[in-house]
């Protein structure tokens, strides 16, 4: 089987057949959860009434959990105290089957555990303790040897540095001495990447902020993929890594080979982020995916899903093999930029399929949704359907609408035969689809019988394109809004009947 050819299902099973070597800081993440209605009396300070104390584990441990949790087999190299810390750790690690025998255990370290002490969902402050000094030639030369004794079997290293005194001078130069007998696939992430560039890694992940304090450049809000693609080539020379995936928060991510941006991942819209760990989701799924299909830009989509699930999870998480499976299974169907919708198009033109495109709010789906896409469907080889944001369907509709979240309408529609492709659109410049159209150029525009080609803005885009429109049959008594009217007399009969009886 060619790997290149693989489908995304494809990629995400191969994960369960790889072994992966992590290299690390142990740090122990744990939540005092409560709440907080009085300030101390000793100092202006709130008091936080604690009734939850959760503990997980965090930096390098955080990665195993994530290449656990994404089927992968896990050897963990790293070093912990002989305290009730560590003790937790190892529990914690024993409890998703990463054994303990490469994990060097020592009274001259403390286990690095970091507190958050919580109200409701607020952090009111955060305390730290652990050994953070560099190992000791006697302690490092120990853990080289566990490091060498699992080096053959693995089919990837992923060194994950916290700069917490684990992966030292030491231990890079037996990692050099390592990769030139016998070189693997070797994946860093780190603050301090310069220190690993006299290793070649094939791949390393800094964050934007991370990019920004490194190449010394000014901090933007927006634009920031335009401004990591004008220092590619300086990136790729400071860090010496055939690939880097620059994480962008909700700008996605984008992806250097050998100092040329050569794709970038968007990330779809999400109330509210919670992207503690999603680093190490993302990297732990590019590893795999990549080691399984050596296809960069695959990689690239399956590791920005993967942090897409994570940071919908509150608290430190990870992604499973089953929900990234489930995410391709449904999600497959979603298009998260322009620039990807015309490599589709462009495809489809070219082995001479009609391509037909609709658009609408798609707030409530109902009967007449499902007749009016089928039916659009029938007019060509490939439908590609392009949803109003929920920004934009307030501008047309009214603040009380969408009833349903973006999301939760892709994910609807992407479920019905009838559609091929979803794609958003709305912006408060413009709410209509001409912008979609014109990377579209469809050779068929559908729209419901309700509406007139002067009543189309968009008309006329369509045509200048080659397109026709097609006006399809109006289902009467099926509209989102009378479906809002007829639960909104309900709710308003069913309340004057409550008060009725109580009189």
């Amino acid at each position: 089987m060619n790997t290149l050819k693989l489908s995304h299902q494809e990629i995400i099973n191969g994960f369960q057949n790889k072994n992966v070597l992590v290299i690390g800081d142990m740090i122990l993440d744990v939540y005092l959860k409560g709440t907080s209605t009085r300030l101390s009396p000793e100092a202006p300070v709130p008091v936080v009434d604690v009734k939850e104390r959760k503990a997980f584990l965090g930096g390098a441990a955080n990665t195993v959990c994530n290449l656990k949790a994404l089927g992968a087999n896990v050897t963990f190299c790293t070093v912990v105290g002989e305290d009730a810390e560590g003790d937790e750790a190892i529990e914690l690690l024993e409890k998703i089957d990463v054994k303990n025998y490469s994990i060097l255990r020592t009274t001259e370290r403390k286990t690095i555990a970091k507190t958050r002490v919580m109200s409701g969902k607020h952090v009111i402050t955060r305390f730290d303790y652990g050994s953070c000094d560099a190992l000791d030639e006697e302690t490092a030369d120990i853990l080289i040897e566990y490091i060498t004794e699992n080096y053959e079997s693995c089919d990837a290293i992923f060194l994950s540095d916290y700069d917490k005194g684990i992966i030292t001078d030491r231990v890079l130069q037996a990692l050099k001495a390592l990769q030139s007998k016998m070189p693997k696939f070797l994946a860093v992430d780190s603050k301090r990447l310069t220190f690993f560039s006299s290793l070649h890694p094939y791949l390393v992940k800094p964050n934007y902020d991370e990019v920004v304090k490194l190449m010394n450049l000014p901090y933007q809000v927006s634009g920031r993929a335009e401004q990591i693609r004008d220092v590619s080539a300086q990136l790729y020379e400071k860090v010496n890594a055939e690939l880097i995936a620059v994480t962008l928060d909700s700008e996605g991510s984008m992806v250097i080979e050998l100092g040329q941006a050569a794709y970038r991942c968007f990330a779809p819209p999400i109330a509210t982020p919670y992207v503690a760990g999603a680093g190490d989701t993302y990297l732990s799924a590019f590893v795999l995916a990549y080691i399984t299909s050596i296809d960069s830009r695959r990689s690239a989509d399956i590791a920005n899903a993967a942090a897409h699930i994570a940071v919908k999870k509150e608290l430190t998480s990870t992604c499973s093999n089953a929900e990234l499976k489930n995410y391709y299974s449904v999600q497959s169907k979603y298009v998260g930029s322009f620039a990807e919708l015309e490599n589709i198009c462009e495809n489809y033109r070219a082995q001479g399929k009609r391509i037909v495109f609709t658009n609408g709010c798609f707030d409530i789906l109902h009967s007449g949704h499902v007749t009016y896409l089928h039916c659009a469907k029938e007019l060509g080889d490939v439908l590609i359907v392009g949803v109003n944001t929920d920004e934009s369907i307030k501008r047309l509709k009214g603040e009380s609408r969408p009833i349903n979240p973006l999301l939760d309408r892709l994910q609807v529609l992407a479920g019905l035969a009838s559609i091929d492709y979803v794609v958003a659109f709305g912006n408060e410049k413009d709410d209509t689809p001409i912008e979609v159209i014109k990377v579209v150029k469809p050779n068929i525009f559908a729209k419901g019988g309700d509406y007139t080609k002067e009543k189309l803005p968009e008309a006329s885009t369509v045509e200048q394109f080659g397109g026709q429109i097609v006006f399809l049959p109006h289902i009467p008594d099926h509209s989102t809004t009378e479906i809002i009217r007829r639960i909104s007399n309900t709710a308003t009969s069913d309340q004057a009947v409550i008060i009725t009886s109580l009189q």
